[in-house]
C-alpha cells in the first residue's frame, strides 16, 4: 500500500500542497484530477524522488520512502513513471529505451516481454523517432514496467493522442496493473479519463483534496462544488436565497433543493448537474422556445424570468412525453443538487429578484 500522509509543499511563499493525505492500494488505479496548478504533478514528482518533502511522509508497505529527515534516491525507490510525452531516448533504439535501467542478467528476455505484452514485439530494433504517438506511449510503458516497480504514476500520458488510441492505451495501462498488482496512481484533468480508469479518485483543489472516493459516487453525488463541476454538465445560474425558496431566471424553486439547506440568504452563484434537473408541466411556468438535441442530452431553450435562457438537461428520459417546443414547465431541480456560493447578482427595475 502506498501511502501519503499529511504532505505540504511550497515554492517560495506559494503553498502548492497542503496537508494531502491518500491511500492507494495494488492492483488499483488512483486518480488524482484537478485544473492546472493544483500540485498533481508536483505530488508525482514527491512521490517520484524527484522533489524533498518538506512536510508529511511518503510510505510504501509500511517502509518510509521520504520525509524530513529521509529521502531515498529515485533509482533506490520501487516507482516506475510515464510521462505526458514519453521521454524516450531518440538516439536508443525501442529494446535499449526498455533495458535502460535494468540489470544486464536476465535483461534482454524481459524486455522482450514487455514488448510483447504491450504488443510492440516486432519493434525493437526500430528507432523512437520512427513510431507514431501512441507506439512511443506503450514504449515508455514498458520501459516503465521492466523493473518490475511496485508504483507505477502516471503524468497525463495519454493527453495528446486522439480518443480512440487513448481507450486502447487506457484499456493496457488498466490491465497491466491489475493484473501485476502495481499501485497505480495516475494524474489527469479529464473526467472522462478518471471513470474510465479508475478504481479511486481524489479531487485535488488549489493544493488540497476536497474530495474522494468512488469515481461513480462522486459523478452521482458531489460533495463539493468543484467536484460537479468537474464530473457533470454543470449549469450555473444566478440567483437569491430568501427565506424557503430560491428565485432564480428559471423560477422559483424550494430551499431543499440545496445541497447546503442552511445556506445564507441572499444572492448566489447556483451550480447544477444537467442530469440533475427535471422539466415538470406547468400552466403557470416558463415556454419552451427551441429543442436541440446532442448525445444523451438536450440544449433547451426557455422564455425565462429575464428573457430567453438555453439549459442543457438529460431529458426527455422516456419516450413518449409530451413536453415540446411551445410547452409551459418548470425546471426542478432534484433535492440536495444545487452548490450555492455567494456572489454579487446584478438587478433591474424588472427583475424578480429579492
Amino acid at each position: 500500500m502506498l501511502v501519503i500522509e499529511k504532505v505540504s509543499h511550497q515554492f517560495g511563499l506559494h503553498q502548492v500542497l497542503n496537508n494531502v493525505s491518500l491511500q492507494s492500494v495494488g492492483g488499483e488505479v488512483t486518480c488524482l484530477i484537478g485544473h492546472s496548478g493544483c500540485g498533481k504533478t508536483t505530488l508525482l514528482r514527491l512521490l517520484a524522488g524527484l522533489l524533498r518533502v518538506q512536510n508529511g511522509r511518503i510510505l510504501l508497505d509500511g517502509e518510509v520512502l521520504a520525509s524530513q529527515t529521509k529521502m531515498l534516491s529515485p533509482e533506490e525507490r520501487p516507482i516506475g513513471m510515464v510521462f505526458q510525452e514519453g521521454a524516450l531516448f531518440p538516439h536508443m533504439s525501442v529494446a535499449d529505451n526498455v533495458a535502460f535501467g535494468l540489470p544486464k542478467k536476465g535483461a534482454r528476455k524481459r524486455v522482450t516481454e514487455w514488448l510483447k505484452r504491450v504488443g510492440l514485439a516486432d519493434f525493437a530494433g526500430r528507432n523512437p523517432d520512427s513510431l507514431s504517438g501512441g507506439q512511443r506511449q506503450r514504449v515508455a510503458l514498458a520501459r516503465a514496467m521492466a523493473p518490475e516497480p511496485r508504483v507505477l504514476l502516471f503524468d497525463e500520458p495519454f493527453a495528446n493522442l486522439d480518443a480512440p488510441l487513448r481507450r486502447s492505451l487506457r484499456d493496457d495501462a488498466r490491465r497491466i496493473i491489475r493484473d501485476t498488482g502495481t499501485v497505480g496512481l495516475f494524474v489527469t484533468h479529464d473526467p472522462a479519463e478518471v471513470l474510465m480508469m479508475a478504481d479511486n479518485v481524489a479531487v485535488l483543489e488549489q493544493g488540497s483534496i476536497v474530495e474522494s472516493g468512488a469515481p461513480q459516487a462522486l459523478y452521482d453525488r458531489p460533495e463539493s462544488q468543484f467536484a460537479a463541476e468537474l464530473f457533470g454538465e454543470p449549469q450555473v445560474f444566478e440567483g437569491t436565497i430568501y427565506g424557503d425558496r430560491i428565485v432564480t431566471p428559471l423560477g422559483e424553486w424550494e430551499r431543499r433543493v440545496l445541497v447546503d439547506s442552511a445556506a445564507s440568504d441572499g444572492d448566489a452563484l447556483l451550480v447544477v448537474d444537467a442530469d440533475r434537473l427535471e422539466l415538470r408541466p406547468d400552466d403557470n411556468g416558463i415556454m419552451i422556445t427551441n429543442i436541440q438535441r446532442f448525445g444523451r442530452l438536450n440544449r433547451v431553450s426557455f422564455d425565462g424570468t429575464r428573457g430567453e435562457l438555453t439549459v442543457i438537461l438529460n431529458w426527455p428520459k422516456e419516450a413518449g412525453t409530451s413536453i415540446g417546443v411551445g410547452s409551459m414547465v418548470r425546471v426542478v431541480p432534484k433535492p440536495g443538487a444545487v452548490f450555492a456560493s455567494p456572489c454579487v447578482v446584478e438587478k433591474d427595475n424588472d427583475s424578480h429578484y429579492y
